[in-house]
Formats: C-alpha cells, sequence, structure tokens
C-alpha cells in the first residue's frame, strides 16, 4: 500500500496546485460584457482540465496493483535510442528553424498575425524538406486563417493587427472591413 501512495503522491501534488492556480483565477477582476467570455475562462478551462487528469490518475494510482517495472516500453526505448543514434544531423535546417521563429516573432507586430504566420508556416515547411507547392501554400492559407478567426473570434485573444496596409488582411479575415 505504500508503493501506491508513493506512486500517487505526483498526481496528490499536482492536484493541489491546480487547486491553488484555481483560486488564484478567483481574483481575476474584469467588467463582463454580455454575450462575450472573460479573461479568466480559458485558464479556469485548463486548470479544471488538469485537475480532472491528475484526479483520475490519483485514484487511478490508489486504486491498482503496482508493477514495480514497465512492461514492453524498455524495450521501445532502448530501440529507439540506437535508431535516433543512426539519424543524420542537420544543424543548418535546426539553426534556419531557429532564424526562422526568431524572425517571426519580430516580424509579426510589423506585418500582423494572419502574415506572420502565413509567410511562417510556408517557410518552415519549404525548410524542412516538403516540396509539394500546392499543399505548402494552401495549408498556409488554411492554417493562418484558421488561427486568427480563432484566437479572434472564439477564444478573444488581441493579436497583432500589423502596420498598414498589412493590417487590412487582419480585417479582411475577421470581417472587419
Amino acid at each position: 500500500m505504500v508503493i501506491r501512495f508513493k506512486n500517487a503522491l505526483p498526481y496528490l501534488v499536482l492536484l493541489a496546485g491546480a487547486v491553488g492556480f484555481y483560486v488564484l483565477t478567483l481574483r481575476i477582476e474584469y467588467t463582463s460584457r454580455p454575450g462575450q467570455l472573460g479573461p479568466d475562462t480559458w485558464p479556469k478551462l485548463a486548470i479544471g482540465l488538469i485537475a480532472i487528469v491528475c484526479l483520475f490518475e490519483l485514484l487511478r494510482a490508489l486504486a491498482t496493483e503496482n508493477r514495480a517495472e514497465a512492461v514492453g516500453i524498455t524495450e521501445q526505448l532502448e530501440q529507439g535510442e540506437t535508431a535516433e543514434d543512426d539519424a543524420p544531423r542537420r544543424p543548418l535546417l535546426l539553426a534556419a528553424g531557429i532564424g526562422m521563429t526568431i524572425a517571426y516573432g519580430a516580424l509579426v507586430s510589423q506585418i500582423g498575425f494572419p502574415l506572420a504566420t502565413f509567410l511562417y508556416l510556408a517557410a518552415f515547411m519549404y525548410v524542412g524538406g516538403f516540396r509539394s507547392h500546392g499543399a505548402i501554400w494552401l495549408s498556409s492559407i488554411i492554417g493562418s486563417a484558421s488561427l486568427t478567426v480563432l484566437f479572434l473570434k472564439v477564444v478573444y485573444v488581441s493579436l497583432p493587427r500589423g502596420a498598414a496596409p498589412f493590417d487590412r488582411i487582419t480585417d479582411l479575415l475577421t470581417g472587419s472591413l
């Protein structure tokens, strides 16, 4: 039984942390607007989901018989290590990805979230070696437009619109023209 409590302890600590953070979200003050979610909605939802998972795993750790050793996963991990060691290293691709991410962060306020995200997605796929041009452009358009509408219209996150004339792209996507 001691081993069961030992296995459940991390979930108990995380559950206590989730409760503590949820209490902090109760202190968020804002003026509510009819028909719109408040700034406390998404943190409360995320923390609530964390608490539910922790509670489930806590109960599972207490209710199930302890297994001192993982069965099956160790073989996969050992195979993965040898296969990973044989994989070629591409430091220039890594540097390009890091550079693009930094450029995205620097340019997003100037050219706006939709255009910056579109260019970032397309460039990342090209640098990553994907060569289906139609799929790259289509997925970049759909991805950036979907994220823009999701963040602005569903989650109510304020995104960088960009300086003129780039702000018109954000207006076009959100129907604010």
